[in-house]
């Protein structure tokens, strides 16, 4: 396996790449329940291509804390700049649509809050005390920013019990300077590795993106290291570059590469390893709630994703 982007080129999108739109019917659904609530979700902002295919399956993952981000990270495609006052109802409407749409198991994230004091941990933390008030209660996931490294904010989050915690290194640490130059590959993994150790009872998560340059060797090396800060469940995909402004695309990556690295994550350890070029952070999520213990069983068209 190789994963040199002289091999694969970046040029026009290969045929595993592309894919058939889903019937629009569940996908409008989804769409105004968002959207009569004032809502986000980071599958619209952030460009998902798998948006069609979740929505279309009654999955979604929302975001919260506005749709401004207070860093430019180069792959990100979400808008940058000054953020409005925290809204303080967002929790709230998060989980009247969350029972309004049945989700079993939902997912959360953000954009990152450098502006205030505890990165948004407190919002975090009401929104996963009001999806807790639904019956039955869903499976809680949180996909969080670093907060800077603050392990205050990190306590508030998991003072409110969410299930799954979620933080995504996103990539090797040799191309952090240029994909994630506000952040800190040694910070995302102290993150994590910290959530372990205050909360034994947690299961741990986090993806990287393929196709920026990274060798095989480096893509190893950061599942092995998230195995050490104690990740149960890794996800692996593709990059895909939103737009100009954003870092270009070094190479993609076929589908048997994405396979071999999926096997080796499960022979290195994990528990569950989803790789693939379409394969986002929470993709097909339901396949992780056998790993918690109180995960309520799945009925038809239900779920909750990116």
């Amino acid at each position: 396996m190789t994963l040199q982007p002289e091999v694969h080129g970046a040029g026009r999108l290969p045929v595993w790449l592309k894919r058939k739109i889903p019937l629009l019917g569940e996908c409008s659904r989804i769409e105004s329940t968002v959207r009569k609530r004032g809502l986000h979700t980071i599958c619209r902002e952030g460009l998902c291509p798998n948006r069609a295919e979740c929505y279309s399956k009654g999955k979604v993952t929302f975001m919260m804390l506005g749709d401004t981000c207070t860093r430019d990270c180069g792959f990100c495609s979400v808008e940058h700049g000054k953020p409005l006052p925290v809204d303080s109802g967002e929790p709230s409407r998060i989980a009247d649509a969350s029972r309004e749409l049945r989700l079993d198991h939902v997912i959360v994230t953000s954009v990152t809050r450098d502006d205030l004091s505890d990165g948004g941990a407190s919002q975090y933390a009401d929104l996963i005390r009001c999806l807790k008030e639904i019956d039955p209660a869903p499976v809680v996931e949180v996909l969080v920013p670093d907060f800077r490294g603050d392990m205050d904010a990190l306590q508030t989050v998991l003072d409110a019990r969410p299930d799954i915690f979620s933080h995504n290194i996103e990539t090797v640490r040799r191309l952090f300077g240029e994909v994630r130059k506000e952040a800190d590959y040694d910070g995302s993994l102290s993150l994590l590795a910290e959530a372990g150790k205050r909360d034994r009872r947690i299961k741990l998560k986090s993806s990287m993106m393929l196709g920026l340059g990274e060798r095989t060797e480096e893509v190893i090396e950061t599942m092995k290291d998230l195995l050490g800060a104690g990740c149960h469940f890794a996800a692996l995909g593709q990059y895909l570059r939103p737009g100009l402004d954003q870092v270009p695309v070094k190479a993609y990556i076929p589908p048997e590469d994405f396979a071999l690295l999926e096997k080796k994550g499960y022979e290195m350890g994990f528990l569950e390893v989803t790789a693939g070029p379409l394969v986002r952070s929470s993709y097909q999520e339901n396949q992780i709630d056998r790993y918690l213990p109180d995960a309520p069983k799945q009925g038809p068209g239900q779920g909750g994703r990116i």
